[in-house]
């Protein structure tokens, strides 16, 4: 039989090796360091996550180093406090930490303060990387974001309908007794302007209903495969001797050799139409709009993306530029209507289309479309290799 002291030597060595293993292949990062911030032990997703060899975290990193700029006294002032886990302890903080390469990177981290008779002696943590699990909240966030967008949509167009059969009886009857007045008897010149007056407000009215179905039921017209490319020219060569575009340079960016989308002429000249006049009334007549196409890696979508020059959107804005009736411009200036119907007609051909603020200032609309059926790009058509 082994004696007493044999057997816990035997034991230690053995819970020692276990310890480390466990350490090592740990699915999480574990990095620890003494209070001078020499590195004691850094496990081997801590060298997968970080870049750092296991080599050069014991013997040439400081823990310092591991966080950007006064991260590491951050993390320690967590730990010496109580609001976070308690006195000595930190658990599941979201920190950025440094790669070798010196990217930053999100992680969460738990950890703890290591005393010996009752001293700090080292430090202890437990983290793991962040980047894909943000990066999938982001993308569900978007698509619940794109869900609410196109319900909310839907129910307003329901009710536009509605509300525009309403209003077509009377808005009729408004229009052809004030034009009666007007043919049939002697006015006196104010009486005349004022009914005139009436016949162009009911006129206007009459041009909301209008847009109003337009938005209720997107996507009637004759649907076949055009190219984008085209759509964009036609709405420009429109607005270009319009006055508001006097002043405005505009900078084409047209990919060639786009696939085909299923689009109706007219509804997408509309959309362009819409865009194009949103950001010059933005510019007040005056800057630089851009127009870029491009088509995705795989030739299945086309983008069309149109930025200005202008102030850009509120941030709190930028989710209801596309309600009905919401608009920026004075009252009698515009209806809110325009992109609303650009929504529902882009909806309504499998695509989406979102706004964004440029980094250097100016709004940014985004038109994104399927290809046509059987059209995933123009070379493909063409029997190129």
């Amino acid at each position: 039989d082994l004696p007493a002291e044999g057997i816990t030597q035997e034991t230690l060595r053995r819970s020692n090796s276990f310890l480390k293993n466990l350490i090592l292949s740990s699915p999480d990062g574990v990095i620890a360091s003494d209070m001078t911030g020499r590195i004691l032990i850094f496990n081997d997703a801590a060298v997968r996550i970080s870049g750092y060899t296991m080599e050069e975290a014991l013997y040439s990193l400081n823990i310092r180093d591991f966080y950007p700029g006064d991260g590491a006294r951050e993390v320690m002032k967590m730990l010496r406090g109580d609001e976070h886990g308690g006195p000595g302890k930190l658990a599941g903080m979201q920190v950025e930490v440094l790669t070798r390469s010196g990217e930053k990177i999100p992680i969460s981290l738990s950890a703890s303060i290591v005393y010996e008779e009752g001293r700090e002696a080292a430090t202890i943590g437990f983290f793991r990387d962040l980047r894909k699990t943000l990066a999938m909240e982001r993308e569900l966030l978007k698509a619940r974001m794109e869900l609410l967008q196109a319900e909310k949509m839907g129910a307003l167009g329901k009710l536009a309908a509605g509300v525009a059969h309403q209003l077509n009886n009377p808005l009729s009857g408004i229009l052809l007794y004030a034009r009666i007045i007007l043919e049939e008897y002697d006015l006196p010149p104010g009486a005349a302007e004022d009914l005139k007056r009436v016949v162009g407000d009911a006129l206007r009215g009459r041009d909301i209903v209008r847009r109003l179905l337009e938005f209720a039921r997107p996507g009637k017209g004759e649907v076949e495969p055009g190219d984008v490319n085209q759509a964009v020219d036609r709405a420009l060569s429109i607005l270009r001797n319009q006055a508001l575009f006097q002043n405005i340079t505009l900078h084409l960016s047209l990919s060639q050799d786009l696939p085909h989308v299923p689009m109706d002429a007219q509804q997408m000249n509309d959309v362009f139409l819409n865009i194009l006049l949103n950001a010059a009334d933005a510019m007040e007549g005056r800057g630089l709009i851009r127009v870029n196409t491009s088509q995705s890696g795989d030739g299945r979508r086309v983008l069309v993306e149109i930025s200005d020059t202008g102030p850009g959107i509120p941030e709190e804005d930028l989710e209801r530029v596309f309600e009905p009736f919401y608009t920026t411009k004075r009252e009698g200036k515009g209806t809110g209507l325009g992109l609303s119907l650009a929504y529902g007609v882009v909806d309504s051909l499998g695509g989406r289309i979102w706004a964004a603020n440029a980094p250097g200032g100016g709004a940014r609309f985004f038109v994104e479309l399927p290809a046509a059926a059987g059209d995933s790009a123009h070379g493909e058509r063409r029997g190129r290799p």
